[in-house]
C-alpha cells in the first residue's frame, strides 16, 4: 500500500501537470482532473506539499526550495569553500528569477489539486475537503510571507482568467485564517458516514484529531507573525485555547511511500543525501551544504548534545567545523568542513517534516511568554528542546536536553538566566533556530525577519545589502503574463519588509 500510494500520487502529479502550460491556465475538458476523486488527488497533493518544502524545482541544475533559501537567509546554511553553490543567495543577489519556481509551482503543482478536492461534488468527503482547506492555508500563508500581495480570490479561475488579480496580503491572511476555522468546523461536525482517508492520508493516516491540532497550530503560527502589527489579537488567541482542540503533539510529516529508488527518495535526502542505492555517492548538494560557522559555533560553545547529530566531523581532522557565509577559500573546502549528520540524514525513506513537534512547543512558549495564552513558558521551552533532541535522535533526549539547558551559563540556553536577563523571547526564538534550522529553514528565516533574533547572525562578507532579505521578488513570468496585476517592486523590494506583518 505504501508504494502504491506513492505511484498513485506520481501518476496524478503527471496528469495534473499535463493539463496546464501556465500555473493558472487550467482548461476544463473531458480529460480534466476535476472529475478525479479525492482518493486519487490527495496523495499527489501531499507529495507535492513535501516537494515544495525541500525540492520545489530544479533550476539550472540546482534544487531550490522555500526551506533552502530560508535556511541560508536565517544564517543556518553555508556553502563549502570549494563549491560556490549558494553564492548568489549568500551575496543577497535577489532578482525576479530567484527561486521563481517556488511561486509558480506552489500554484500549479500544490494548491490546484487541493482546490480540486475542496470543490469535488461527491458526498461524504468532508474530511478530505477539510484537509484540503488546511493545506491550502498552509501554502497560501507561505506565499504571503514570501511575497506579500498574491493572487487569492481569482487564483483558480481556470482557463477563463489567466491574469488573476492580486489580493491584499492582510486580507489573504484573514481569509485563510477563517478557512482554517471552516475546516475545523467541517471535521468537528462531519455527518455520519463521512469517508475517513486513513489508508490514503500520507500525513496523519486519517487522524482527524491530529488534523485539528495541526490547523490550530497553524493559526497560532499566523497570529504570532502579527504581534508587531498593533492589531488587537486577544480574541483570536482566546479562541485558540477555548476551542478545546489543543496544539500539535509530535511532528507533522509526510510519507507518500518514499523508497531508495530513483524519483522515490525523501526530497531532503534526494537533495542532501546520496544517490539511489548508494551510501557513498553523494547527491549534488551533499558536498556543497555545510553549517554556517555562527550556527555551528553556537552549538559547540554551549555543549549542545545535538551537535553530532546535526553534523559529521570533518574528514581532514575530525573536527566539527562550519563556514562563514560567502567565504570561499581552500581551507574551508568540502573535506575540511562538516557535512550534514545522521540526525538529519537518517534514510532515503524517512518521513519529511512539515512542522516539527518542537516548533509547536516553541510557538506555545512564545505565546505564553507574551501573555496571549496561559501556561508555563519555561516548561514549554524546556519541553521543546527535549522534543528537538528526540527529533534528531539524541540518546536519552529528555535527560540530554535537561543537562544542556540547566548546565549552561548562556542566557540564550538556560531559562533561568534568560528570565534574569529579560531575554525570554530571544532565548525561545534562538533555540527554535537551533532546533528547526535544518528542518524548517523557512520558519527560522521568518522569525529572524519578525524579531531580528538570533541577533548575533552577521551579514555575510561581500553581501550586496547591509540588511538581510525579508522577501523574494515576484517572478519574471508574472511580469510577462500578468503585468497588469502584479504589484510594482523596486530593486530593493527583497529588503524592504513590505509584507504587512513585517512593518
Amino acid at each position: 500500500m505504501k508504494n502504491l500510494k506513492y505511484v498513485t500520487g506520481l501518476v496524478m502529479l503527471l496528469f495534473i501537470v499535463s493539463c496546464s502550460d501556465e500555473y493558472l491556465d487550467v482548461n476544463k475538458s473531458s480529460t480534466s482532473p476535476s472529475n478525479a476523486s479525492p482518493e486519487l488527488l490527495l496523495p499527489a497533493a501531499q507529495k507535492n506539499s513535501a516537494d515544495m518544502l525541500w525540492r520545489a524545482s530544479i533550476s539550472n541544475g540546482s534544487d531550490i526550495s522555500f526551506n533552502l533559501i530560508g535556511g541560508i537567509h536565517a544564517g543556518v546554511i553555508a556553502d563549502s569553500g570549494d563549491r560556490v553553490w549558494y553564492e548568489p543567495e549568500q551575496q543577497y543577489l535577489i532578482l525576479n528569477t530567484t527561486y521563481q519556481r517556488c511561486f509558480e509551482n506552489t500554484y500549479q503543482l500544490t494548491l490546484y489539486p487541493y482546490h480540486l478536492i475542496e470543490n469535488f461534488e461527491g458526498e461524504g468527503y468532508d474530511y478530505y475537503k477539510a484537509i484540503a482547506k488546511i493545506m491550502k492555508s498552509f501554502h497560501f500563508a507561505m506565499l504571503v510571507d514570501t511575497y506579500g500581495d498574491i493572487p487569492y480570490s481569482e487564483a483558480f479561475g481556470r482557463g477563463s482568467n489567466t491574469q488573476p488579480a492580486y489580493d491584499d496580503d492582510k486580507a489573504v491572511y484573514d481569509a485563510i485564517y477563517d478557512e482554517l476555522n471552516v475546516a475545523i468546523g467541517m471535521i468537528q461536525n462531519a455527518p455520519a458516514g463521512t469517508i475517513n482517508p486513513f489508508n490514503i492520508d500520507a500525513m496523519f493516516v486519517g487522524s482527524m484529531t491530529r488534523w485539528l491540532q495541526f490547523a490550530n497550530t497553524l493559526k497560532l503560527r499566523m497570529l504570532l507573525r502579527q504581534v508587531n502589527t498593533g492589531e488587537n489579537l486577544s480574541a483570536k488567541f482566546s479562541e485558540l485555547t477555548g476551542n478545546g482542540i489543543g496544539f500539535l503533539v509530535g511532528t507533522a510529516s509526510i510519507d507518500p511511500g518514499y523508497a531508495d529508488q530513483t524519483d522515490q527518495q525523501n526530497p531532503f535526502w534526494t537533495v542532501f543525501g546520496y544517490v539511489p542505492g548508494s551510501t557513498t555517492t553523494p547527491a549534488q548538494n551533499n558536498e556543497a551544504t555545510r553549517g554556517n560557522e555562527v550556527y555551528v559555533n553556537f552549538l559547540k560553545d554551549n555543549n549542545d548534545p545535538r551537535t553530532t547529530r546535526l553534523f559529521l566531523p570533518a574528514e581532514t581532522d575530525g573536527e566539527i567545523r562550519g563556514i562563514p557565509q560567502n567565504v570561499y577559500t581552500n581551507d574551508l573546502r568540502t573535506d575540511a568542513t562538516s557535512a550534514l549528520g545522521p540526525g538529519l540524514l537518517k534514510s532515503p525513506d524517512q518521513r519529511l517534516f512539515v512542522m516539527a513537534g518542537s516548533e509547536s512547543l516553541f510557538l506555545q512558549a512564545e505565546a505564553v511568554q507574551r501573555g496571549f495564552i496561559s501556561g508555563d513558558a519555561g516548561a514549554l521551552y524546556k519541553a521543546a528542546i527535549a522534543a528537538s533532541c528526540a527529533e534528531l535522535g539524541v540518546p536519552t533526549p529528555e535527560t540530554a536536553a535537561a543537562t544542556y539547558e540547566s548546565s549552561a551559563s548562556n542566557s540564550l540556553v538556560n531559562w533561568n538566566q534568560a528570565v534574569s536577563a529579560g531575554k525570554e523571547i530571544e532565548a525561545i526564538i534562538t533555540q527554535k533556530w537551533v532546533a528547526i534550522g535544518y528542518i524548517s529553514g523557512f520558519e527560522v528565516w521568518m522569525d529572524r525577519v519578525r524579531t531580528n533574533f538570533p541577533s548575533f547572525v552577521p551579514i555575510p562578507t561581500g553581501a550586496l545589502s547591509t540588511t538581510f532579505p525579508s522577501n523574494l521578488l515576484y517572478p519574471e513570468s508574472e511580469y510577462a503574463t500578468n503585468s497588469d496585476n502584479v504589484p510594482t517592486q523596486t530593486s530593493t523590494g527583497a529588503f524592504d519588509r513590505h509584507t504587512f506583518w513585517m512593518q
